[in-house]
């Protein structure tokens, strides 16, 4: 499959079903050819019940065959492919995460669960007894939004927030999050999440902490504790992943990559690139374009 030229950026705004009080669309789609290279400013995660096929997200390939259980994030750029003869058949969820948290202080530990210090796999492959009980947790989603009865989209909500904690324990132990974590006064994750939608944007420690009524030093000191990474480095970090996703998804240069994964000049970064992933962005672009054929 040829590069694509830039890949296409999917918003709320396209798709009408995700807006306003129930930003929450579930279908079950079937893909007779490769779907283009694009990202967008939602979550997303699907369940491929029949057929064979492809993904590759930031650049990273992996097959698809039924009980494939993908989770994406809004940086992450991603296209499918599917195998000659074949018809991808699979549960497709597109939600907004600001519904999905509740409005609770970023999610709590959902919160973490999304935003995950140590990152993780956007797939895993679940056995034929593990795709049975996904795929009835996707059915039961989508019978409360055809009933849109009484509390369905409460029931919608915690529905989805049990089919993502699962999809986090089947990456295995390091997904599991450890309980009697709940969100405390002060808690910096709204901040964070602001990092993970505008990464793109000049952002700087002192506008968050005004922006988000802290001090300096206390968002400072809280962004590492809950990452892991101080601020430029978290930023950064988001900023590597995208520009991977982006070398391997598209023909853009490097000139023009640094600029759309929000980086301020050239130089900076191939700086950050290279002491991120230990090589240059073409030296990445060629020594992982295997994934792409």
């Amino acid at each position: 499959m040829a590069l694509t030229l830039y890949p296409a950026n999917k918003q709320l705004t396209d798709y009408p079903q995700i807006q306003g009080e129930f930003p929450f669309l579930l279908s079950i789609n079937e893909l007779t050819r490769p779907f283009p290279a694009h990202r967008h400013d939602f979550l997303e995660c699907s369940l491929v019940l029949e057929g064979e096929g492809w993904e590759v997200v930031n650049g990273i390939r992996h097959e698809m065959s039924p009980g494939t259980f993908t989770f994406l994030l809004p940086f992450q750029v991603h296209e499918l492919g599917v195998a000659p003869g074949q018809v991808l058949r699979l549960y497709n969820c597109m939600f907004d995460r600001e519904w999905l948290t509740f409005g609770m202080n970023g999610g709590g530990l959902l919160g973490k669960l999304l935003f995950r210090e140590e990152g993780g796999n956007a797939f895993v492959q679940l056995s034929e007894e593990e795709t049975a009980e996904i795929a009835a947790l996707f059915g039961s989603m989508e019978r409360e939004v055809a009933e849109n009865g009484r509390w369905s989209r409460e029931m919608v909500r915690l529905k989805l927030s049990e089919l993502l904690i699962r999809f986090d324990r089947f990456r295995g132990p390091r997904g599991i999050i450890r309980t009697g974590e709940l969100p405390e006064r002060g808690s910096v994750w709204p901040a964070i999440r602001h990092i993970q939608y505008h990464y793109r944007e000049e952002l700087t420690l002192a506008g968050l902490a005004k922006e988000f009524g802290f001090s300096i030093p206390y968002l400072s000191a809280e962004i590492k504790r809950k990452t892991g990474m101080n601020f430029l480095a978290l930023l950064h970090s988001i900023r590597i992943q995208h520009a991977c996703g982006l070398l391997l998804s598209t023909s853009l240069t490097g000139m023009d990559i640094a600029v759309e994964a929000g980086f301020n000049s050239y130089k900076a970064f191939m700086r950050n690139f290279r002491a991120t992933m230990g090589m240059t962005p073409g030296e990445y672009r060629r020594e992982n374009h295997e994934f792409r054929e």
